[in-house]
């Protein structure tokens, strides 16, 4: 099953950290991170933008711009910005941030240009590796798309200490001109090859995208 095409475009503003993926980023926090994900609280919510799918004209898109879907039967259910950093997570219609089986992440670190995708990945790895023992990474892919490098690879832990769980992480980190990008699908079971082959597709479909430069052109 293949993802819709309904897009959605982070305006970058100020933003927010989680504490857990801050670890990437040594400068912005010396909050020790937790595998999950996802463990923050609820704030009042920022305004985005929904752009038309990439077939219909005006999609309103100006400069560099993170492209990622809402998944079909996913709803926006947490959005943060706070120190440089916005944050969406998408969660089931029947589930939340705060109980999931399966959470989306998205991120924004507004005006970083001072770590690769590889340092990113090395960073958070380690971080989770910390917070959870028996951990494994595994490489996906890597490479550039639309002229932007990115990496893609899961992070595994066998049972998260804060909830209990088996925790899998797929994540693509995506180097922008003006920002850096970060996605990421969380599985709080294990997830089956039809699920996997699912999510690796959404993700192919994560871009970033430069109205300026025509080789990085929007849709």
């Amino acid at each position: 099953m293949k993802p819709n095409s309904t897009l959605l475009f982070i305006t970058l503003a100020s933003l927010f950290l989680p504490a857990c993926l801050a670890s990437a980023f040594p400068s912005l926090s010396t909050q020790t991170p937790s595998p999950t994900l996802a463990s923050i609280p609820q704030v009042p919510t920022l305004s985005i933008a929904l752009t038309p799918p990439p077939d219909q004209p005006d999609s309103g898109l100006e400069n560099e711009n993170l492209l990622v879907a809402v998944p079909p039967g996913f709803k926006i259910d947490y959005e943060a910005e706070q120190n440089n950093i916005i944050v969406n997570e998408m969660a089931a219609e029947n589930e939340s941030v705060n109980d999931w089986t399966t959470l989306v992440t998205v991120q924004i670190f507004q005006g970083e240009k001072n770590i690769t995708p590889g340092q990113f990945q090395e960073n958070l790895t380690q971080s989770w590796f910390g917070a959870c023992p028996n951990s494994e990474s595994h490489p996906v892919a890597d490479g550039a798309e639309n002229g932007y490098n990115f990496v893609l690879w899961m992070l595994y832990c066998p049972l998260n200490p804060s909830t209990q769980k088996v925790e899998y992480a797929y994540i693509k980190a995506i180097q922008g001109n003006d920002s850096f990008y970060d996605v990421q699908v969380a599985f709080r079971y294990d997830p089956s090859e039809e699920d996997i082959t699912y999510w690796m597709n959404y993700l192919r479909e994560v871009v970033v995208c430069d109205t300026r430069i025509a080789d990085q052109a929007c849709p």
